[in-house]
């Protein structure tokens, strides 16, 4: 089967031998390039495992389900506490220690599938992942339907935040860098950033957006976390002392009181079946992957999220 890896910071489609093992087979349906998968790339990383942690397709017996790409022990106390993404085990990540999902089929622990709506379109579904992401740091900072919301950030994760945002009853508005990401937020329905906030997703991370951040958060309000920065950044400490604004960092997802955020996320995308056409710009076939990942790396391309469609004719 064709899969899409790294090697000495370039990208690359090869042959290699279905999966086999113990597990569920999914066949593929779409898997999304990350911001993530970018950096990787850039770094000049070299992997045998397949690429790929946004991931959606097809069991065997006909169910569409959206994949979580993490495999944690399950044992620790981090794990115990609902906090698996932090597990002290070395939890296994799909498109990192192990195989992801740039490929036309995969196997997973059946506690990774997460049944679609059939309203969803399994072409789209792998915004399910940066739904969870975005829907993270919404339910660690007990965001409601009376709080305010400002996204920083027009890429995947912003946009994804202003869909989880308005899922929780909230009004957003969106600063975005690029016209085709406003235009893409407006249609979501996030306003334009104005005046202060109960809840700033900053969702770029680096020293301007933080300092936008500080400056939309109201006193005593929340910045979360959710682009991470590839070096330091400086934090505009006064402003956010004076204020007592809290800071929480935000990677991944986990659980509250039993409830996953891939569940909410699956609900989300439910609610809200036609975001893909918004948020999805660009799909490519596995074997075009240097092009694939070339377009999502250049803004002038309008780009937001490029998807694999392994099933596509």
């Amino acid at each position: 089967m064709k899969a899409v890896s790294y090697a000495d910071g370039k990208v690359k489609t090869s042959d290699i031998p279905e999966p086999k093992g113990e597990g569920v087979l999914v066949q593929i349906a779409s898997a999304g390039i990350c911001g993530s998968d970018l950096h990787l790339l850039k770094a000049g990383t070299h992997s045998p495992h397949v690429a790929g942690h946004e991931i959606s397709g097809v069991t065997k017996n006909g169910k569409n389900v959206a994949i979580e790409p993490i495999i944690p022990c399950g044992d620790c106390s981090n794990c115990y506490k609902e906090n698996y993404h932090l597990c002290k085990n070395n939890s296994k990540g799909m498109g990192m220690s192990i195989n992801g999902g740039m490929a036309e089929k995969i196997i997973v622990p059946e506690s990774c599938l997460f049944e679609l709506d059939p309203r969803v379109p399994i072409k789209d579904a792998c915004l399910v992942e940066p739904l969870a992401v975005a829907l993270h740091g919404l339910i660690q900072t007990q965001t409601n339907d009376n709080h305010r919301i400002a996204v920083i950030g027009g890429g995947t994760i912003g946009l994804c935040s202003i869909v989880a945002a308005k899922y929780l009853g909230c009004e957003v508005d969106l600063y975005a860098k690029y016209d085709h990401q406003n235009e893409a937020g407006l249609k979501l329905g996030a306003g334009q950033l104005s005046g202060q906030y109960d809840r700033v997703l900053d969702c770029v991370g680096n020293d301007d957006t933080l300092d936008l951040s500080a400056k939309s958060a109201k006193p005593g309000s929340w910045i979360v976390l959710l682009g991470i920065p590839l070096k330091g950044i400086n934090l505009p400490g006064l402003r956010i002392i004076m204020n007592e604004i809290k800071i929480f960092p935000s990677i991944m997802y986990s659980a509250t009181e039993g409830v996953r955020d891939f569940t909410v996320a699956a609900k989300v995308i439910a609610k809200y079946p036609t975001i893909g056409k918004t948020i999805i710009t660009h799909r490519y076939h596995l074997e075009d992957s240097e092009e694939a990942f070339k377009v999502a790396d250049d803004k002038s391309s309008k780009s937001i999220k490029v998807v694999f469609d392994p099933l596509a004719n």
